[in-house]
């Protein structure tokens, strides 16, 4: 197993740790146990050893299924941030990039090789016109509230991955991921009424906030890399393709 696994394992076990921690405040040891067996029967019931899975399922009250149905999804929602960020952020350098990293160089080249100048494919990415619609489903699940924590979260994972911090200061960060999860735990998942259109505008002010402001100028300074590495030239400053 590399480093990096091995980190990813150490995230995800102790964001399912403090997980655990919620639930267990808010429901107790005996509801967490049960889902502690669900997860055990699942994995048995891959293995194809019985049907554990089953049986733990039927022996739920019926005012357990949701709060079980949530505790998975949640914890499931915490293991893709853990993996997206190290996607992202814990990438080793002998591993080859990942495929939306190769495929601006790799279609350059590609064109090149047909015969198209270095001017015209600086022409062309220049004026790539690309219109982002936002919408916002009346059943949406990935609320505004929840994306921000999701985001915090993953922002403390980065700070976690500094190797000098002290033991106080790993603490701190442990508490914060403790707090943000409780809060994650807390907070509403499905939308109960249809949202306004001011409710609609709000998702897409967050959707640019946290993502597009970040991604396009990142985006685009990837595009005149991938540029200037494979024609020697930069995309003008005026050049807006988003």
């Amino acid at each position: 197993m590399s480093d990096i696994d091995a980190r990813l394992r150490e995230d995800v076990h102790l964001l399912g740790e403090l997980l655990g921690n919620t639930i267990r405040e808010q429901y107790g040891d005996a509801f967490l146990d049960k889902i502690e067996q669900i997860r055990k029967g699942a994995k048995a019931d891959r293995r194809g050893a019985g049907d554990e899975l089953s049986t733990r399922l039927n022996q739920l009250q019926e005012d357990e299924l949701l709060p079980v149905a949530r505790a998975f999804n949640q914890f499931l929602n915490l293991a893709n941030i853990a993996e997206q960020y190290q996607l992202i952020h814990r990438r080793d350098e002998s591993q080859p990039a990942p495929f939306e990293s190769r495929v601006l160089p790799e279609l350059l080249a590609r064109l090149q090789s047909e015969g198209h100048s270095n001017e015209s494919l600086a022409r062309q990415l220049a004026r790539l016109e690309i219109e982002l619609v936002l919408t916002a489903h009346p059943t949406e699940v990935a609320r505004r509230t929840l994306i921000q924590k999701y985001d915090a979260i993953a922002a403390q994972l980065a700070l976690q991955d500094h190797r000098d911090l002290t033991s106080a200061e790993r603490e701190q960060i442990r508490q914060r991921l403790q707090r943000l999860i409780a809060e994650a735990w807390h907070t509403e998942e499905i939308r109960r009424i249809r949202p306004t259109p001011v409710d609609e505008a709000k998702w897409g002010f967050a959707v640019i906030e946290h993502s597009l402001w970040h991604a396009i100028p990142n985006y685009l300074r990837k595009a005149d890399q991938a540029l200037h590495a494979a024609t020697g030239l930069r995309l003008p400053l005026e050049a807006a393709p988003i």
